[in-house]
């Protein structure tokens, strides 16, 4: 029987990215209808995970060849990361006509080498839950649309409740806990944070005046 751990390790990539935000899709009626995800939020995602493109992460050895006779052209290149001290690489491609009835489009090579990319993370687990059909499900895109609406307010009010000493922190995180804040009250409880903050400021501000 494989080790448990081993198993959760390999999928550590993959469920930290699996599941897309609702509000960087939108749903796309042609050929048949399916969802598109917003690209930059995939370089967002990938710039979190790895670090900055081109440092965490990157595409190299890219080469556009034109299929003779025709206006397709094939973008192949490579996809570089670094995940956990070490380093992946896949092969990532697409095609394009860049051109029909006597028009062309400029924007040709920026969509073939976006398609690629994100048919490159997904083969890490990038908004799996798109590619594995779930969005097709409105309970599951009504689900992960709250998921990510208390994640968005609950860091909100971190980003100040961190300052706090240890005893306040707990307090907010107890509060948290048992729903006494929620997404409808969370502003007042910032603003409360706020104070405190202010107050413990003060307080250590005064500390250090008397130990000079």
């Amino acid at each position: 029987m494989a080790d448990k751990n081993f198993i959760d390790n390999k999928l550590q990539l993959w469920d930290s990215v699996s599941t897309t935000d609702p509000k960087y899709t939108k749903k796309v009626n042609q050929r048949g209808g399916f969802t598109a995800i917003a690209a930059q939020s995939q370089v967002k995602k990938a710039t979190e995970v790895f670090g900055p493109a081109g440092i965490g992460w990157g595409v190299k050895n890219e080469q556009f060849t034109n299929i003779e006779g025709t206006t397709l052209v094939l973008y192949t290149s490579t996809l570089w990361y670094v995940f956990n001290s070490k380093t992946g690489e896949l092969p990532i491609h697409s095609s394009i006509k860049y051109g029909a009835n006597g028009r062309y489009d400029d924007d040709f090579a920026k969509k073939v080498a976006t398609d690629a990319l994100t048919k490159g993370l997904s083969k890490l687990g990038f908004n799996a839950d798109v590619f594995m059909g779930l969005f097709d499900d409105n309970k599951y895109v009504n689900q992960v649309t709250e998921q990510f609406a208390d994640e968005s307010w609950k860091k909100k009010l971190n980003q100040v409740v961190d300052k706090l000493p240890d005893s306040d922190k707990k307090k907010f995180s107890d509060a948290i806990s048992k729903k006494t804040i929620t997404s409808k009250n969370y502003k007042a409880y910032i603003t409360r944070a706020e104070e405190l903050l202010v107050q413990f400021e003060e307080a250590m501000s005064e500390v250090k005046k008397n130990n000079e």
